[in-house]
């Protein structure tokens, strides 16, 4: 994984193997990429008529084995999302055997 050092302190999205998306301030790494986000939530987003839910877990570390994707936000595009209506399906990243 890239070298994580210029998001540290920004708000970052992550996307996890088993196709969870978190969003936070990345305040840690290591060179395993296990993760340490503060002000964390969890974005659970439906394809059908469920509605999405946000889940604040606070302070949270993440395994780096279970990181597949971590970028900075853009404060000024995220800002017109509405993301309790957003519709879609992120499906599991790992290749099953």
């Amino acid at each position: 994984m890239a070298d994580l050092k210029e998001f540290l302190e920004k708000r970052v999205r992550v996307i996890s193997t088993d196709a969870r998306l978190f969003e936070g301030i990345l305040q840690g790494f290591d060179k395993s990429t296990n993760i340490i986000i503060s002000n964390c939530i969890e974005r659970i987003i439906y394809d059908d008529d469920e509605e999405n839910q946000e889940i604040a877990l606070g302070l949270y570390m993440m395994r780096g084995g279970t990181v597949v994707c971590v970028g900075e936000i853009d404060e000024e595009a995220a800002q017109g999302v509405d993301w309790l209506s957003v519709k879609g399906e992120l499906k599991g990243t790992k290749n099953p055997l």
